[in-house]
């Protein structure tokens, strides 16, 4: 079903359901410069998102929606290699959740659905139908074990990530403890099955996480606590992969630590590990595959990332991934500023550093000034 056929149903039936609304409008702007590796001319372009959030409930019975306007202003930008590759990355969905392009010269503009679901929740059941995100793992960087919505931490906007197409259910055992039962379906018509029983053991929780498709197959865990008294947040999670499309079989881990300080500082550093490794083709040749975000070039890599509040109106954050094996590393700093509660405006890079054969060393720096604003 095309996205305007799925808007224009919602448009018409809105008015018959007499229930709560929380709307929201929500505008994300960002002038971008990307200095290329090699060469002096800068490309510069500016990316626009107008995002549409209606949460409806009545009662135990909820609908969410988000749709998108998305605008691409710059013909540099429009033609590169890095675009058009980024654009063929489609959603893992059996339909079309974006509208055509519509190309104006130096822009693109096309209209996408984010999410779209309705569920029923009570104290003990939780059962969503549709375009939704699938919440499995604890990681802050990389999450493994989700192989339904991974996030890019690498991307402008690592946490803008596609939905699923999914039937989920949880059922609570207890105060701390549940049961989760997966079913989505795929853009080539098979499924993703999994499931996850996770409970507290008194100094974590702790989760057993099963997952199948027709590409991968993961048996894997997720663990959650605090450090003794110490008031560090310790997680870990990973397991076995298989990967059926490449005949590779790994294991992966990430062991992450949060603490903030008493002055406001909040400091976060995880770790990953593969037992297996991918070529640039591999990696660069299967990005519609399950395991897509599974597949690195390097067997570790060290994440971290400060945040801190410097009064009411200002605040800034510096996150960086280091590959020990070529000493490269990828580095993020953002100053935002509070304009009021509804809006601020922030400048920031993704810089990358290390020899020009290295993994990070030959990406181009970009500089951003981000505009965002909710109505």
């Amino acid at each position: 079903m095309k996205v305007y056929k799925i808007l224009l149903w919602f448009c018409l039936t809105l008015p018959l359901i007499a229930v709560e609304h929380d709307f929201t409008i929500e505008n994300t702007n960002y002038t971008l410069s990307k200095i290329p590796y090699l060469g002096n001319n800068r490309v510069i372009y500016n990316y626009n998102r107008l995002r549409l959030t209606d949460k409806i409930k009545e009662e135990n019975w909820f609908v969410h929606i988000i749709a998108d306007i998305d605008n691409y202003y710059g013909a540099d930008y429009i033609n590169s290699a890095e675009y058009q590759f980024l654009r063929s990355i489609k959603a893992d969905t059996p339909f079309d959740i974006e509208t055509n392009v519509k190309d104006y010269g130096n822009g693109e503009v096309f209209g996408r659905i984010h999410r779209f679901n309705v569920g029923y929740a009570d104290e003990k059941h939780n059962i969503i139908f549709g375009l939704q995100k699938i919440s499995m793992g604890v990681g802050r960087i990389w999450t493994p074990t989700d192989l339904f919505n991974p996030r890019n931490p690498l991307a402008l906007e690592p946490d803008q990530i596609y939905g699923a197409y999914a039937l989920s259910y949880i059922y609570a055992l207890g105060e701390l403890s549940e049961v989760m039962g997966v079913v989505a379906k795929r853009h080539d018509h098979s499924y993703k099955y999994a499931g996850r029983i996770k409970g507290n053991v008194g100094f974590a929780d702790i989760a057993l996480d099963l997952f199948s498709s027709n590409d991968a197959q993961m048996i894997a865990y997720e663990i959650e606590g605090n450090l003794f008294d110490t008031g560090i947040e310790w997680r870990s999670e990973g397991g076995y992969f298989k990967d059926k499309l490449l005949d590779k079989e790994f294991y992966q881990t990430i062991l992450g630590l949060d603490y903030g300080f008493k002055n406001g500082v909040t400091v976060m550093t995880e770790w990953i590990h593969s037992s297996k490794t991918y070529s640039f083709d591999e990696i660069l040749s299967h990005q519609e595959s399950t395991l897509s975000n599974n597949r690195f070039l390097s067997p570790d890599y060290l994440g971290a990332s400060v945040y801190y509040d410097f009064n009411l109106l200002f605040n800034g954050s510096l996150s960086m991934i280091y590959s020990p094996e070529d000493q490269s590393s990828f580095i993020a700093p953002v100053i935002e500023y509070s304009i009021s509660d509804d809006a601020s405006i922030a400048i920031g890079a993704m810089l990358y550093t290390g020899d020009k054969e290295s993994e990070f060393g030959n990406v181009d720096n970009s500089y951003y000034l981000r505009l965002k604003a909710t109505y």
